[in-house]
């Protein structure tokens, strides 16, 4: 691979990525490739599974927009940008929504550009990566576990951090080389609403794939027993809730979601509809609704497995939207078994009881919140009554 040189470098002819400021979990940085479209680093067999995903599940996955090659770039003033260019079996439809994008101009995608602009990093001459803006005290003094409230969720950035960082130490010292890396195109679910609240759990009991390494294995194992996987077939990877007065998101990551009990885990999703101000138990009705939708939906997918997949569930948190979405993420270890119905020779045959076992437990627990709301309002009306 050859580096680019100033001449080459055109930004007429690519599209410079920005970080997505709502990825809530994950290990690796997703970024934006325009308002309806992120991209994020090509597993094969996540690849291969969007093109081969079965009709019924559409409705719960991110819509798949082909591929492209990312590279890494440092300008002369040691500003770092991720630069793309679609690739030949990128879907047709990833030009029409770049089109309509490009037409877009209402007050949210302004509001995202300032952030975003705002949000860069650059290579100082001795090699340390970092902020190049001044963001908020927030971010940059982020601890890992911890709760905090923030204008952009600090997770996304660290990632950024991190993948900056990898792809400049592969530069240091060969000025002839640059790196380049595949990405797969897909359906931005925040897109459509204007403060996404965004619920991002680890599905399942099983979280290690077949293929899998034994170190591997065993990590995963730990985390599940260590965490509320066990139990409850499902555990927090990163929350964000939109707080309406501070105008601020009350960002939770990975690593506070691994500590959580079972009642803490309960208590999360009653932070989840909390916006500061009041609960919106109002969207929790169509959430328990989908959810539903969605177990009947895997439950009638009688050969796969989707080992560490996450399911995304999102509101927005302007008071006077009740728009939510709930999508499956993450399907690398994603498994279709064979053909066979003998189950001595075919483990996965049947429906994904471990992610079924989750989805029944997420869905008492949202019931469980409303229930309660109901016996508190009858109190209420029973103590007013009394007097």
């Amino acid at each position: 691979m050859v580096r680019m040189n100033d001449c080459e470098y055109n930004p007429s002819s690519f599209i410079q990525l920005s970080p997505f400021i709502h990825q809530v979990g994950g290990h690796s940085s997703m970024f934006q490739y325009d308002q309806n479209t992120v991209c994020k680093l090509l597993a094969p067999a996540e690849y291969d599974f969007y093109q081969s995903i079965p009709d019924s599940l559409k409705a719960f996955t991110p819509a798949f927009r082909g591929s492209i090659t990312v590279q890494y770039y440092e300008d002369e003033s040691g500003y770092i940008k991720l630069i793309a260019y679609p690739q030949t079996n990128s879907l047709e439809n990833t030009s029409s929504v770049n089109e309509q994008d490009s037409l877009l101009n209402n007050d949210q995608q302004l509001s995202d550009n300032i952030l975003k602009k705002s949000v860069q990093l650059r290579c100082s001459k001795d090699g340390r990566i970092d902020y190049s803006n001044s963001l908020s005290s927030d971010i940059v003094n982020y601890e890992p576990g911890k709760t905090i409230m923030s204008i952009i969720n600090p997770w996304s950035l660290q990632l950024c951090k991190k993948q900056a960082e990898k792809l400049h130490r592969q530069l240091i010292g060969d000025e002839n080389v640059t790196v380049s890396q595949k990405y797969i195109l897909l359906e931005n679910v925040t897109a459509q609403f204007h403060n996404p609240c965004i619920l991002d759990l680890k599905m399942g009991k099983r979280q290690y794939g077949d293929i899998d390494s034994d170190k591997k294995r065993l990590s995963k194992i730990k985390k599940c027993e260590q965490s509320t996987s066990s139990k409850l077939g499902v555990r927090l990877c990163g929350m964000q809730v939109y707080q309406v007065d501070s105008d601020r998101y009350k960002c939770t990551d990975k690593y506070k979601g691994r500590i959580l009990t079972i009642d803490e885990f309960r208590s999360s999703l009653v932070q989840y509809i909390d916006n500061g101000r009041n609960q919106r138990l109002d969207i929790l009705p169509e959430i328990i609704k989908r959810l539903e939708s969605l177990y009947q939906t895997i439950n009638s997918l009688l050969k796969y497995r989707f080992y560490s997949g996450s399911l995304l569930i999102v509101y927005d948190g302007s008071p006077q939207s009740n728009l939510i979405d709930i999508r499956m993420i993450d399907f690398a270890n994603t498994i279709l078994g064979t053909s066979t119905n003998d189950e001595s020779v075919n483990n996965h045959f049947g429906p994904d009881k471990g992610y079924l076992y989750g989805l029944e437990q997420l869905i008492g627990i949202f019931r469980k919140i409303l229930d309660d709301d109901d016996d508190d309002d009858e109190s209420t009306m029973e103590s007013s009554d009394s007097h």
